[in-house]
């Protein structure tokens, strides 16, 4: 469509240069006369190159503004040749202007011998008209305009023919080159909402249409879901047949497990059971593996283009569309099974966390405990869901590399010695470093890795500085440090709510984001963190506070 729009273009600007100008050398004709026609060439091209500047108004009215530009062309050439009487009259000549501009935007051999049949008949009035009353010899003159307007439909159609072969030649290499794209490209998804948005805007633009849309099987509900949607044009309508034909074809497609094309003169597999309608449209079954499917490979989906309205799609649309369902089929086939081996190795690992943490009736349920308040946090903070998603997971495997911990050191109650805390301080990096082959987003690595990392720069394990911790990471630690001082520890009981407040304010600004500490503080307030704690201070609400032994000895 741009292509055809830039075409178009270039000859309205030439129309100014030659239609114009052609007209006004007609010396003989009355100056009236004159004066409406340039009047009505200026008034149509500008109205022509308005429409043409904006490619959402091109694809509304275009064709009808072009057509209509030419046939007014071809009634004032017609006219000033008409007009020309006993004159010699090379006005006729402009005939060559309309159709080598068909030619050179690339309309088919049948339109442009169409247009040639009708400026045929309309020169024969021309020169008829004009010798009525006058010099015999009009047959010598008509003959030779004719022949004339032939070797310009010669030269149209040769210009028509060169510019299709440069263009397949620069398609095809497009094409070529989007696919080896396409496919290099889509082993880096790890959405297939992402993935199949971006091979559908790949194969609208590769097959030049005007919008798309990507279905999936809802493999609970068997029915047709939209996955994917991708307009060319600024005005998502614009082009796009209605709902109920959409659903028509994506259904007939489901169910025969073969490709369709309709509308602008194809003929379809499936015109004894869809209607037929004036805007093209393709689409191609996604096959692969389909859990509702009794037969293992099965249509897992539907990819459907759609162009405007008596426009053609690219020549090798049905191609490239088979091309691009084939390539997204077999690559969310493999996405689905990478993101299931990893949620179920991210459950194992979550398992493993709440395992490790229930050696200690303390720490049971830290974990989960840190995620919620650092959710609820963040939702407070009107943080977008998929961020929040990158926290949840952090959270949950923030202190997996405590398995690498001794015991001994994990549930000692007095002070840590110097290698004790060293071995402790290791930790959050043998935590990243167990996460980091599932394929987590490097953000949530990030996290996992740096959860005690402090304002003031001196956390660990790398004492990084406030301008390099983002703030989901400040989250994570408010809600990691809120939880130590929240929950009960063998040496100490649960701190009054005035005082962990005032620990809070304390390192407000010092070591934590003081933005998030406001929002805890709002949530305390509220009352909103009391549930999480209910299950912990049940379990742990029998249990005396104690001081050791060898404390009470040294005492």
């Amino acid at each position: 469509m741009d292509k055809r729009r830039h075409a178009e273009k270039l000859m309205a600007w030439l129309r100014w240069v030659v239609i114009i100008p052609g007209l006004a050398a007609t010396n003989f004709l009355p100056l009236p006369y004159l004066a409406v026609m340039l009047g009505l060439v200026a008034a149509s091209n500008g109205l022509l190159m308005y429409c043409l500047a904006d490619s959402t108004r091109f694809a509304r009215n275009g064709r009808n503004y072009v057509m209509a530009c030419r046939i007014l062309d071809c009634l004032l050439i017609t006219c000033a040749t008409a007009q020309a009487g006993s004159h010699a009259c090379s006005a006729y000549l402009l005939y060559w202007f309309v159709l080598v501009g068909m030619g050179y935007v690339g309309v088919y051999s049948r339109t442009l011998l169409s247009a040639a049949s009708i400026i045929m008949f309309a020169n024969a009035f021309a020169t008829y008209y004009a010798a009525f009353g006058g010099p015999a010899n009009i047959t010598g003159t008509f003959v030779l305009r004719s022949v004339m307007i032939a070797a310009g439909l010669l030269v149209a159609m040769y210009i028509a023919k060169s510019r299709s072969r440069e263009d397949q030649a620069s398609e095809r290499g497009s094409h070529l080159q989007a696919i080896l794209s396409c496919g290099a490209q889509l082993a880096n998804f790890r959405s297939v909402h992402e993935l199949a948005h971006y091979v559908l805007e790949t194969a609208v633009r590769q097959t030049n249409g005007v919008g798309g849309e990507l279905l999936m099987v809802n493999e609970e509900s068997g029915s047709l879901e939209r996955e994917a949607f991708y307009s060319a044009s600024n005005n998502k309508d614009v082009g796009k047949p209605s709902e109920e034909r959409l659903q028509a074809y994506a259904k007939w497609v489901m169910n025969s497990g073969r490709e369709l094309m309709v509308g602008n003169g194809a003929q379809s597999n499936a015109d004894s059971e869809i209607d037929r309608d004036d805007r093209p449209a393709i689409a191609a079954p996604l096959l692969g593996q389909s859990s509702i499917s009794d037969l293992g490979e099965g249509v897992m989906g539907v990819l459907l283009v759609w162009g405007y309205a008596g426009e053609n799609l690219s020549d090798d649309a049905m191609d490239m569309l088979r091309i691009f369902s084939a390539i997204a089929g077999a690559a969310i086939v493999n996405l689905k099974l990478y993101t299931n081996m990893q949620k179920s190795f991210l459950n194992t690992l979550q398992s493993l966390a709440k395992g490790l943490e229930a050696r200690d009736e303390y720490t049971r349920g830290h974990s989960d405990r840190v995620m919620q308040v650092a959710c609820t946090i963040a939702q407070d903070l009107e943080v977008p869901s998929e961020r929040i998603d990158l926290l949840r997971n952090a959270a949950l495997l923030h202190d997996i590399g405590k398995i690498g911990v001794p015991d001994a050191i994990l549930s000692k109650a007095g002070e840590l010695t110097a290698d004790e805390w060293e071995t402790m301080r290791r930790h959050s990096v043998t935590s990243g470093e167990i996460c980091r082959p599932l394929g987590l987003p490097d953000e949530v690595i990030f996290l996992i890795t740096h959860h005690h990392e402090r304002l003031d720069g001196k956390g660990y394990p790398s004492g990084l500085s406030s301008t390099e911790l983002p703030f989901l990471q400040r989250i994570l630690v408010v809600s990691d440090t809120f939880d130590a001082m929240r929950s009960r520890r063998p040496y100490r009981d649960t701190i009054p709510q005035e005082s962990l407040l005032a620990e809070l304010n304390r390192c407000a600004g010092r070591t934590l984001d003081p933005t998030v500490i406001d929002a805890l503080k709002r949530l305390i307030f509220r009352g909103e963190l009391d549930a999480i704690y209910e299950e912990h201070d049940r379990m742990t609400s029998g249990i005396v506070v104690q001081v050791f032994e060898d404390q009470r000895k040294a005492a």
